[in-house]
């Protein structure tokens, strides 16, 4: 039997684990433009999922009442990532509309940047781990100008990955990745979400041989023109 969009199941299936505000807040989003692979909101639930495992079960607790209580082994977020699995193998993208839904729902939990941050980190490394060995090898071998603008290209692609139908401009000198309209930032006002893509930059400049920090010192969430990632200069 075909699996709904996570939309429509809100209101009536994740009451008995989110506040009423929350399931409201999962209104399918309509004037958001894109598609994206149905891959990273898979990654994004197996992050939540993992989160929301318990590394134990104390003797004492009751577990049959507070494992309901974990959205992340909820029923709706298992028939959520099997839908998305199956749209991958189907080579289906998803409606960037349903992935801001998604976005809104995880924002809301007092650890949504955990979240976020493993969601982003595996994205990125995977990201990597795909960039062929050669092309790798050639950046380390190369001038650091060249691999700076190489890493940034690698960003770029990242980001649109992640934020589709945003205007990307990469900044060479000041090495830094400006996404307008950002998709994450769209979906909280908080700037939590927007951590997907700082952790995703990091793990992506790290698997390529570039292990730099990257800051988010300016977010639309916050007002901003757009939201700016910075990476530290690569040494000469």
């Amino acid at each position: 039997m075909a699996i709904a969009p996570l939309g429509s199941q809100a209101h009536a299936l994740l009451q008995p684990v989110v506040q009423p505000s929350v399931a409201s807040d999962m209104k399918r989003t309509a004037d958001t433009d894109g598609r994206l692979s149905p891959g990273i909101a898979l990654v994004l639930l197996e992050s939540l999922r993992d989160v929301d495992t318990p590394s134990e079960v104390l003797e004492d607790e009751a577990f049959h009442i507070s494992l309901p209580r974990r959205l992340g082994l909820s029923d709706v977020i298992d028939g959520q990532m099997r839908r998305y699995a199956e749209m991958s193998r189907r080579r289906r993208q998803l409606e960037a509309s349903e992935f801001v839904d998604l976005l809104r729902l995880i924002a809301r939990r007092p650890d949504a940047r955990l979240v976020f941050e493993a969601a982003g980190d595996r994205l990125g490394s995977e990201y990597a781990a795909r960039t062929p060995k050669a092309v790798t090898l050639a950046r380390r071998l190369a001038p650091a100008g060249i691999r700076r603008r190489a890493l940034l290209r690698h960003l770029r692609r990242v980001a649109a990955s992640l934020s589709p139908g945003s205007t990307i401009r990469l900044d060479r000198t000041d090495p830094s990745v400006s996404v307008a309209r950002c998709l994450p930032a769209s979906a909280d006002t908080s700037g939590s979400a927007c951590c997907i893509i700082t952790a995703a930059f990091a793990a992506c400049a790290e698997g390529l041989g570039e292990a730099v920090p990257v800051r988010h010192p300016t977010c639309e969430s916050r007002g901003d023109e757009s939201c700016m990632w910075e990476v530290v200069p690569l040494k000469q």
